[in-house]
């Protein structure tokens, strides 16, 4: 090892013979020019926009909540890490531009790099520090995330950065320099909670080797760190969390019967962060019978995950040793984006960046050990502790390439000092080394064997395609549909169902056709796309096609839009009305108790011209909600029927409820007019009018009254 004192040298290098600030520059002059040609290529991609939806339109709303004024964000709990969101509204509100922020993310993203070079200087030397710092300006997983609108763009910086003053505090016994890594651990947590178990454990370990007064001095940084949340959440939500409310679902998604060590759906839960603030919330209600608070929602996951541990340890300590391992393997975990995807498809400089953890785990895990400095040993212990605490604290959970990117700069480092190490070993004809080297085979191997796990670029595809869709960009959609059609599609067609339920949802059934028809005419099984394409034709007037289509989807066991209501309505649209009947029979909101949901159901009814479907729905609304916006949407249902005795009923227990609407009083007119009770008809048409003079309806029905005196 080259020892060092300080924490720049100017000794030259015996390698690459330059000083130490000029070789540094050079790396980080190499860092920004990659940096900045992804940065180009990927700030139109059309995923990766503040409005594209998922987790970057979450946060990219969140942060404009704040620069508008509203800096507690309450009421409740934060339902995502919470720095990221204000750091970017800081940017934004100087700036103004989602351009500037990842502008400022690159820098930050030079500063990661200087941080792992100034850490593995300290600990391994120069040369293992020059290697340390190119192999982070070659990791593509660090500059690919530093361009995306998202709480990891700066996880690596956080991470080197709090490593790296712990560095400072290890080597050179600066007591306030842990309480200043402290405090970027606490950040970090708040971007990343994962974190929070590692820095307790280096406070743990700093106990252990009797450095209690570093400890104290880390854990005070790290509550000052965290503080900001706690106090925000206690005084805002009055809810006890010290970060947000999404641990428990997380950690549920990692440990139950059916998890696989990587994101999966939850039943009921959208996959998508406003999905799983309000989704979340419903489920454990109906579950328990009884609302909930934030925390207790976050609670409830969190006990369904123990009590699957509680009931099977053997499955559950097997599946946390594989998280450990996926923590280190080189397989590509995208939530939500798919780095490799990005590659192959949109950001061709990241292939001049092939660093990642295919090489960096064998070469950093061993460097990590075989390359520990004589001198400082137990300090050393303590800094290198992060790696293994952290894997558990990601494996607690589940995996994903975000959340493991914290490890990266630690590996770095580690990997610097064992390749120098080895360097320096066959320089000297050392065989003492050559353990190691057959170690970083074996640990090369591991991590890069293939395992059971998607890479996502598949999904991703999709996911573009159908933002072409939405875009309006038709011929793009429709080339990508085709390619992902060719590509390895989980199923015949997919590409072309994907797209085509998209503009299904973005009600485009005429432009929806054609690929239903594509996809299952490749995949004539699938229920799912039989009964998109039932959809589809019932919905461009076509019912007595949509019927066998409908039908053979609506018996096939699964999820369907509304329950299945396209069915009903078709149905009712070729005057099977006792077969719309029966089937708007079987269709159940996914609450059944919640009124709102068989408000929705009657409504899209109507909105298909199928009264007759809606009616059920709107009557079962008024039952477990009788107030007056039920009670009008079912008098206006039974209108349309023609049964005005039973809408009158309605209506006019909505205007005892709500005299005000002048919609209910004018409709409750025209039902007393078909009822012919003249006199009742003009009191409502003359309260109508008193409370909206220009209303269209009101005012034809006055004139009938009048003329018809």
């Amino acid at each position: 090892m080259e020892p060092t004192n300080r924490i720049i040298s100017k000794t030259p290098d015996p390698i690459f013979g330059w000083t130490n600030r000029v070789a540094l520059f050079v790396i980080l002059a190499a860092a920004l020019v990659i940096k900045l040609v992804v940065f180009v290529q990927l700030r139109d991609h059309p995923l990766l926009q503040p409005d594209s939806g998922l987790d970057t339109t979450a946060y990219a709303d969140l942060a404009r909540r704040v620069v508008a004024g509203d800096w507690t964000l309450g009421p409740g709990l934060y339902f995502v890490s919470p720095f990221y969101i204000y750091f970017a509204a800081i940017v934004l509100k100087l700036s103004g531009s989602f351009t500037m922020l990842r502008l400022v993310q690159l820098t930050l993203g030079l500063g990661t790099v200087t941080c792992i070079y100034l850490m593995a200087r300290e600990w391994f030397g120069e040369t293992a520090a020059r290697v340390a710092a190119v192999l982070a300006a070659f990791t593509g997983l660090f500059t690919f995330y530093e361009v995306l609108i998202l709480q990891s763009s700066v996880d690596a910086f956080l991470t080197a950065a709090a490593l790296w003053t712990l560095t400072v505090a290890l080597r050179h016994e600066r007591p306030r320099w842990f309480l200043l890594s402290g405090l970027i651990f606490g950040l970090q947590t708040l971007n990343r909670p994962n974190v929070l178990a590692a820095a307790l454990g280096i406070a743990a370990v700093l106990l252990i080797v009797r450095n209690s007064r570093g400890s104290v001095w880390l854990t005070v940084g790290l509550a000052l760190g965290i503080a900001p949340a706690a106090v925000r959440n206690a005084v805002v939500a009055h809810q006890f969390s010290l970060v947000s409310s999404h641990g428990g679902l997380n950690f549920f998604i990692g440990n139950n019967p059916q998890a696989s060590g990587f994101y999966q759906l939850v039943a009921g839960v959208a996959p998508t962060i406003g999905g799983q603030e309000a989704d979340t919330r419903r489920v454990a209600e109906r579950a328990v019978g009884h609302s909930l608070t934030d925390a207790q929602v976050s609670d409830y996951f969190f006990d369904q995950a123990w009590q699957w541990i509680r009931r099977d340890p053997a499955q559950a300590s097997w599946l946390f040793v594989k998280k450990i391992g996926y923590a280190f393997h080189a397989q590509h975990v995208p939530l939500p984006h798919s780095y490799p995807f990005y590659v192959a498809t949109a950001a061709p400089a990241l292939r001049f960046t092939p660093i990642g953890p295919w090489l960096l785990t064998p070469l950093g895990l061993v460097g990590l050990v075989a390359a520990a400095p004589r001198e400082r040993r137990l300090a050393y212990v303590v800094w290198a502790s992060f790696v293994p605490l952290y894997a558990a604290a990601v494996a607690v959970f589940f995996v994903a390439d975000r959340y493991r990117l914290p490890l990266l700069p630690a590996l770095c480092a580690g990997a610097g000092g064992g390749v120098a190490a080895g360097w320096r070993a066959i320089r000297a004809r050392d065989a003492h080394f050559a353990p190691a080297g057959v170690a970083a085979l074996i640990l090369a191997v591991l991590a890069n064997v293939p395992i059971a796990a998607s890479d996502g670029r598949w999904v991703e595809g999709l996911r573009l395609a159908q933002r072409f869709a939405m875009q309006g960009r038709f011929a793009d959609a429709d080339a990508w549909a085709a390619r992902l059609d060719a590509e390895g599609p989980p199923r015949p067609g997919a590409g072309s169902a994907g797209v085509g339920m998209q503009l299904l949802e973005q009600k485009d059934p005429g432009r929806a056709l054609p690929y239903l028809r594509r996809a299952h005419d490749l995949d004539p099984a699938d229920p799912t796309v039989e009964y998109a394409l039932g959809r589809a034709q019932q919905k461009t007037g076509l019912a007595a096609e949509a019927v066998p289509h409908l039908r053979r989807g609506f018996d096939g066991g699964i999820d369907l839009p509304d329950g299945g209501l396209d069915y009903a309505v078709a149905l009712d649209a070729i005057g099977a009305h006792e077969a719309a009947a029966a089937a708007a029979a079987r269709i159940h909101p996914p609450d059944e108790t919640d009124p709102e949901g068989w408000l929705r159901l009657g409504r899209v009814a109507m909105e298909a011209k199928a009264p007759p479907v809606a009616e059920r729905f709107f009557r079962r609304a008024v039952e477990l909600r009788p107030d007056a916006a039920a009670r009008q949407q079912y008098g206006l249902c039974l209108l349309v029927e023609r049964r005005f005795d039973e809408a009158a009923r309605e209506l006019a227990e909505a205007v005892r409820l709500d005299p005000a609407n002048a919609d209910s009083l004018s409709h409750l007119a025209y039902c007393e007019l078909a009822l012919n009770r003249a006199a009742d008809a003009r009191a409502h048409v003359r309260a109508a009018l008193s409370l909206a003079p220009d209303d269209p309806f009101a005012r034809q029905l006055a004139a009938a009254l009048d003329g018809g005196r």
